[in-house]
């Protein structure tokens, strides 16, 4: 949760950073973007937006590199920003063909190149001062190999009401609402789970620590009312807490807070009485497909099938074939 709060804030400074200016502007002079060969980078306005081909990107929190085949950077919210604001109102961002290179050792990087399974990425957000609140429209990583997760959230910022928001309104930020869609094919596995491990000592079998997670997990879903989440969300969580920590599943989850949870509050720790009112307002719809329910499609031409069948076919007196 904290590095892709992290990650966020990261995105969302460096747009506040240019002073003014398209989008093309504000990367050509205040994000380190480099060619992935020659010495100019392949940049150019196209269509209300900035287009960037065949780029990289030094992260900072490590030594790889991110390397693109494209990116696009809407001018909307960096064309009006003026020089004392910090973030931008609004940011649209695609970034299409990516993958990790190291940046010093042309030959590993070439078979990196060969070998990599490229992601595509969507971030997009907009700022309503008037009413305080942080839309995240979508953030959306998706590859061939990964397959995707997806996620819109709502969030209530009142330090911030009625102007610009700053880097440190973010801290400030309550979440209001989540919608998340995790199609997990190798996703959990290859990033997530690994991710986890590392963060543990190597010499110590990461197995008790994800049993105890696991079982806690299974022990709060069945603990949850039916005011917070129905049965079939409570089986469809179950579902998926049973496959983890390799779930092949697509996991659709809608939340709603009431009250809302501090994101600054959630990273630091809460008491058992902080958890439990924060689940008493909470509302929780949850479904867990495995790939084995009949396609919705051929539910709906069946249905149309049966209905033809009845109003050609052969009838008896007194049959009612209308509806």
């Amino acid at each position: 949760m904290k590095k892709i709060t992290l990650a966020l804030g990261t995105w969302m400074v460096l747009a506040g950073s240019a002073q003014a200016g398209p989008a093309c502007e504000y990367l050509r002079n205040y994000v380190a973007l480099q060619p992935q060969t020659g010495d100019e980078l392949q940049m150019q306005d196209q269509d209300g937006a900035c287009l960037v081909q065949n780029g990289q990107w030094s992260a900072g929190f490590s030594s790889m590199l991110l390397a693109f085949d494209e990116l696009v950077l809407r001018d909307e919210g960096l064309a009006s920003l003026s020089e004392r604001q910090v973030i931008p109102d609004s940011m649209d961002l695609q970034v299409g063909g990516i993958y990790v290179l190291t940046g010093r050792l042309p030959g590993q990087d070439y078979v990196m190149r060969l070998q990599a399974k490229p992601m595509d990425f969507t971030f997009k957000y907009k700022w309503d001062s008037a009413l305080a609140q942080l839309h995240l429209e979508q953030i959306r990583l998706r590859s061939q190999y990964l397959r995707e997760v997806r996620a819109q959230a709502q969030f209530g910022i009142k330090s911030a009401a009625g102007r610009a928001l700053g880097a440190d309104d973010l801290e400030q930020a309550e979440l209001k609402s989540l919608n998340l869609y995790l199609d997990n094919q190798n996703l959990i596995q290859s990033m997530v789970m690994p991710a986890l491990v590392m963060n543990m000592s190597m010499y110590e079998d990461p197995r008790p620590g994800i049993e105890k997670a696991l079982l806690a997990a299974r022990t709060s879903v069945q603990l949850m009312p039916d005011s917070v989440a129905d049965r079939d969300s409570r089986d469809a969580l179950l579902a998926f807490i049973a496959q983890l920590p390799a779930p092949q599943g697509r996991l659709s989850l809608n939340m709603t807070m009431d009250p809302p949870w501090p994101a600054a509050r959630l990273e630091s720790g809460l008491s058992v009485d902080q958890v439990r009112k924060l689940m008493s307002g909470m509302k929780v719809q949850a479904r867990f497909n495995t790939g084995q329910e009949i396609p919705s499609v051929y539910v709906w031409l069946r249905d149309r099938l049966r209905h033809a069948l009845r109003l050609f076919g052969p009838r008896k007196a007194g049959d009612d074939v209308s509806y």
